[in-house]
């Protein structure tokens, strides 16, 4: 290897040389590797479409050493997709938190879940579960479990009071958080998220490794940022809605490598998720969505049209 990436020189600036970070783009979350003398441990795995990237980029992180433990902050297909993948190549037992175990253990809920937002997941096996006020050893020190509701219900995040690092999952990010629901108000993924985010500030971290993006110092500042979009949500579910589909849609065009403008309007006539979110919040009819997604999404940056075809414009 040519040597570090500069968001691995970032990383290793903020965070002792035991903490591992392999950011990743959006169609994946980062992988953290929590290295020990008493076994490495790995929190999330990414997405199941990238998940020989991900092994090579564990591989590399762990330096020929085994892996030890795989310990996921909440059970969305861009965090545990790798698990199956992981457990094959490295022998790994796998932790999950323990209020997701209903979605894990009678796994056609999953496949549900991912046929209604067109994203996939393999089927795994777990060993343990963690909950909020348990912890466990890595990287030297302990990680307490604190609830991490909101964007999922049932996701946690670790904190190591040693050093104020918090494994943030997708309660908060440096420029946002992951998406909450939209909801009639009062909003209850909203106010869930925002407790989320009071636990955050009482922990008072002094590095943040979120789930997707580089990890990051400035907490204030990303807890701010955090609120002003939640407030923008609270009282408007028809902007939630909106936001929804679009975060959903570049997710899909992450994994799908894109798609041809034309059929744009076919695909979310497909996909339950943008007809639910039409008709309970919107009511505009499907009709032209997908060319109007395309359109704002373009104009956000997020994506952009060459030959007739809408492809991402950040890394998978």
């Amino acid at each position: 290897m040519s040597g570090p990436s500069s968001a691995t020189r970032y990383t290793l600036s903020l965070l002792p040389d035991s903490i591992r970070v392999a950011v990743r783009g959006w169609l994946n979350c980062n992988q953290v590797l929590l290295r020990d003398p008493e076994g490495h441990v790995l929190v999330d795995s990414g997405y199941a479409a990238c998940a020989d990237e991900t092994i090579g980029r564990v591989r590399a992180m762990l330096e020929g050493e085994p892996l030890a433990r795989l310990v996921n902050t909440h059970c969305h297909s861009d965090h545990i997709g790798g698990n199956a993948a992981l457990a094959r190549a490295f022998g790994c037992p796998i932790t999950i938190p323990r209020d997701e175990v209903p979605t894990i253990d009678d796994w056609s809920i999953q496949e549900r879940w991912n046929a209604y937002v067109d994203q996939e997941a393999e089927p795994f096996d777990y060993e343990a579960t963690i909950a909020a006020g348990q912890s466990f050893r890595g990287a030297g020190r302990d990680w307490q479990a604190h609830a991490a509701p909101g964007h999922d219900m049932e996701g946690l995040m670790f904190f190591a009071p040693e050093g104020g690092i918090l494994i943030s999952g997708d309660a908060l990010w440096e420029n946002g958080l992951g998406f909450v629901w939209a909801h009639e108000t009062p909003n209850p993924f909203v106010e869930a998220a925002l407790e989320a985010l009071a636990t955050i500030e009482r922990l008072s971290p002094r590095v943040v490794i979120p789930g997707h993006g580089e990890p990051f110092a400035d907490v204030a500042g990303a807890l701010a940022r955090a609120r002003s979009r939640l407030a923008a949500f609270a009282d408007d579910p028809r902007r939630t809605a909106r936001h929804m589909m679009k975060v959903m849609f570049v997710f899909s065009m992450l994994h799908r490598g894109g798609i041809a403008v034309a059929g744009a309007d076919a695909y979310v006539a497909r996909v339950p998720v943008y007809r639910d979110l039409d008709e309970r919040f919107l009511g505009e009819g499907l009709d032209g969505l997908g060319a109007r997604l395309i359109g704002e999404l373009v104009k956000a940056g997020a994506l952009r049209v060459e030959a007739g075809r809408a492809v991402p414009t950040m890394p998978a």
